[in-house]
């Protein structure tokens, strides 16, 4: 296999780094849809945004599920974190990735528990069901966005991270993830 797409002991594959971005771009859609359908919930640009929410939510539950299995094959080949702070850091990515499964499936078991049906990327996935599956409709309420939040402010501190590792403290952290093979 091509070496350039594996990752390796001084940063990310071309694989690796696809996933990272594309999740990037998919998950600041996701928070603006929900920072505008909190904040100005009747607004065309909303609906605009909020429109795609459900669709690119399967998306990012099905990058995320592809990324783990990447991840999984190239866990002997990836970049050490040295240092105190590499346990928290493995916690925080264990707890990211948990919530990048859990606020989708928490959203589909609200979408199917209701009546009206769910489609995702043009596809319908269900119809409605008949009657309101209440515990199914309350779960989602209760649990997707505040989850969903709780994963924005992860995200939001493995950025600030990853600023503070490769400015503050001059390591390369940014770079693994973006010059990748070119490092070696």
């Amino acid at each position: 296999m091509d070496t350039r797409l594996m990752d390796h002991e001084y940063g990310y594959g071309l694989v690796s780094r696809f996933f990272h971005w594309a999740m990037f771009a998919l998950l600041l859609w996701q928070v603006t849809s929900a920072a505008l359908h909190y904040l100005l919930d009747e607004a065309a640009i909303t609906d605009f945004f909020f429109g795609f929410h459900y669709s690119i939510g399967v998306l990012v539950l099905s990058l995320t599920a592809l990324r783990g299995v990447w991840g999984l094959i190239n866990l002997s080949r990836r970049p050490s974190h040295a240092g105190g702070l590499h346990r928290i850091a493995a916690l925080g990515h264990v707890a990211m990735y948990l919530l990048l499964i859990a606020v989708p499936v928490i959203a589909i078991i609200r979408a199917y528990g209701s009546t009206r049906p769910f489609s995702a990327l043009g596809v319908q996935i269900f119809s409605g069901m008949e009657t309101e599956i209440e515990w199914m409709t309350n779960l989602g309420g209760e649990w997707h966005g505040f989850l969903g939040w709780t994963l924005f402010a992860l995200i939001a501190g493995h950025i600030a991270m990853a600023f503070v590792h490769t400015y503050a403290w001059k390591e390369p952290l940014i770079a693994r993830m973006t010059k990748g093979s070119e490092l070696r």
